[in-house]
């Protein structure tokens, strides 16, 4: 009997077997923003969720109640520059973590590019990256700058348990 090994988030480039030959296509021309087939990819995935609203998707997380939990949504202001939020719930608060698309290089960051300017191929690559290595979370009402919680990014949000399909 032949075994069945989870397809889903093995690869951070999603190339497998559920590959759709239209976005073969699209990949192998120069890359657009957002690279289309990252468009794609994301809306693929269980932790991305598209347009809610920043407080749907907190009041979510809270009631989760669960260190690491995490989504991706549509960035309320979508813009080239900043099409994507990264959503985490730590510490028993949430913290919205802009994604930015880099132009010139075609890459993805995280937050504002004052601190740290780590930059990725795909938001899936930094989905993975910072389920081994730690995120910084930075309050952002504490002025000062200096209260910065680290956690990992541990599991996707039950979407189906929080969210009614639109």
């Amino acid at each position: 009997m032949p075994s069945y090994a989870p397809q889903r988030c093995q690869s951070p480039a999603g190339s497998g077997p559920q590959e759709n030959p239209l976005l073969h296509k699209i990949t192998s021309r120069k890359k657009p923003f957002p690279r289309r087939s990252d468009g794609k990819d994301v809306q693929h995935n269980e932790w991305y969720i598209g347009e809610y609203s920043r407080q749907a998707v907190e009041e979510a997380l809270m009631k989760e109640n669960k260190d690491g939990t995490f989504l991706v949504r549509d960035c309320s202001a979508k813009s080239r520059a900043e099409p994507y939020v990264l959503v985490v719930f730590y510490g028993n608060k949430v913290y919205n973590v802009k994604i930015r698309f880099l132009e010139r290089n075609q890459q993805f960051a995280l937050g504002t590019g004052l601190r740290g300017d780590e930059k990725f191929d795909s938001v899936e690559a930094i989905i993975e990256h910072y389920k081994y290595f730690p995120i910084i979370l930075i309050d952002g009402k504490d002025k000062t700058g200096t209260h910065r919680e680290q956690c990992y990014l541990t599991q996707a949000l039950p979407v189906n348990r929080h969210f009614s399909p639109r």
